[in-house]
């Protein structure tokens, strides 16, 4: 209980209003870099991109993306450098130690990688990265990182519906359609669930607009059930599930809980036994498709696949993130017969990349944080904390399917790294009610 003596907390300045110029910054950079609005123009049943357009994006990297980065180098070196901090960075307890070692292992796998220029060039972006995250460590509080989270997803949302609305391609009452805006439906879906998880974390810590975040939580909910994501809803609502037991009372708990079971009685009965017909179609989004690019079926043959190349390199990997080159994408692509992008899951896919000294130090930083956030809300009661937590734990259970986390310059990955380093870097006294 050491954390409850604020006296010999560091002093910090005063956080005031929320910093939305630096939102906003943030977030069209992370656009800019990540967001690809093509997938607004394909229209229903061409969300996923060829062979030869991965193979193609792999090729080279868009003037506009290296300004975006360059940009965001930029923004950390004047935040770390010349911006006043409101919070000084140190280590704080092992779940530091272990970022650290994940970070140091992954800068120095360019001397045994398969492809070292490729790697090269992926550890620069990543150093990018990790310098904005260090930089908007030191200046945002935990409600600050609540409310980019908000206003970034809520933004990436309200440009992909113009987008579609634009191209014509936004038609929600049609047969197999799937929300993408700016991203493939399961990127879209992740970006939705983090809209609705942010803005019931901001509607508990900006108490004097509880309806207007609670109505853009609503619109999270409908459009990530029209990305037709089933891993991205069952994540949000795990997280989501995992914070509203965490900040709410004892009596609240049980209400959901046994709210909750009812209703998974009755959908496993009705389901099971065929009482309601279509609502198994309803439960699977409308895409009832096993062994399809989109199954577990679909996954589980990737997996399959880079299984070969996981026992010839299972102790350092293939570097950081230089595994999927053009060949070795055609190889995996022309044998599952569709463009094969990644491992599908972001376990597998630093496996691969960073070998099982890198899975180990990522599943235990996050874990570790996991338990450190909780841990810490426990103690102050600051539901900020829950929210970082329950963010882990969407990471943690979503990257069992995905390899969002592990997609450079995506939201998810940006936030999983500020909420580790926020809580390994920053002690947490301050933020204690």
């Amino acid at each position: 209980m050491g954390y409850i003596n604020h006296s010999h907390a560091e002093p910090v300045l005063q956080v005031g209003r929320p910093p939305w110029l630096v939102f906003l910054f943030l977030a069209a950079v992370i656009f800019l870099i990540y967001h690809d609005l093509s997938y607004s123009r394909r229209g229903i049943g061409n969300y996923n991109l060829s062979q030869d357009d991965l193979i193609t994006n792999m090729a080279g990297v868009s003037i506009v993306r290296r300004i975006a980065l360059l940009s965001l180098g930029i923004f950390a070196v004047f935040n770390l450098v010349r911006h006043p901090a409101n919070h000084r960075l140190r280590i704080d307890g092992p779940l530091a130690w272990v970022l650290l070692s994940f970070t140091v292992w992954a800068f120095i796998s360019p001397i045994w990688a398969a492809d070292s220029t490729l790697t090269l060039k992926r550890l620069v972006v990543l150093g990018l990265l990790w310098g904005a995250v260090l930089a908007v460590v030191r200046r945002f509080s935990l409600s600050d990182i609540i409310l980019w989270t908000f206003s970034s997803s809520a933004l990436f949302l309200f440009i992909g519906i113009f987008a579609e609305v634009l191209f014509g391609t936004f038609r929600p009452f049609t047969s197999g359609y799937r929300f993408a805006g700016s991203l493939h439906p399961n990127g879209q879906g992740i970006e939705c669930g983090l809209l609705l998880l942010s803005a019931v974390a901001a509607a508990d810590v900006e108490k004097r607009r509880r309806a207007f975040f609670w109505a853009w939580a609503f619109v999270g909910f409908i459009f990530l059930l029209l990305t037709g994501s089933r891993t991205a809803l069952s994540m949000t609502l795990l997280a989501l599930a995992v914070y509203l037991a965490a900040v709410h009372s004892r009596k609240s708990k049980v209400v959901v809980g046994c709210g909750l079971s009812i209703f998974t009685c009755f959908l496993l009965l009705f389901v099971g036994g065929g009482v309601v017909p279509g609502l198994k179609s309803v439960i699977l989004l409308g895409r009832d498709d096993p062994g399809t690019v989109d199954s577990f079926n679909g996954r589980a043959m990737i997996w399959e696949d880079v299984g070969y190349y996981i026992r010839e390199r299972p102790i350092l990997g293939y570097g950081y993130d230089g595994f999927w080159t053009p060949d070795r994408i055609s190889v995996i692509s022309d044998r599952e017969k569709w463009g094969v992008p990644n491992a599908h899951s972001a376990y597998v896919e630093y496996t691969l990349t960073l070998g099982a000294v890198g899975l180990v130090a990522y599943s235990f930083s996050l874990f570790a944080g996991i338990w450190r956030a909780f841990r810490l809300h426990r103690i102050s009661q600051n539901s900020a904390f829950a929210f970082c937590g329950a963010i882990l734990v969407f990471c943690a259970c979503d990257g069992l399917l995905e390899s969002a986390s592990v997609d450079e310059g995506s939201l998810l990955m940006m936030l999983w790294m500020t909420v580790l380093a926020r809580l390994a870097f920053v002690p947490p006294q301050k933020d204690f009610q």
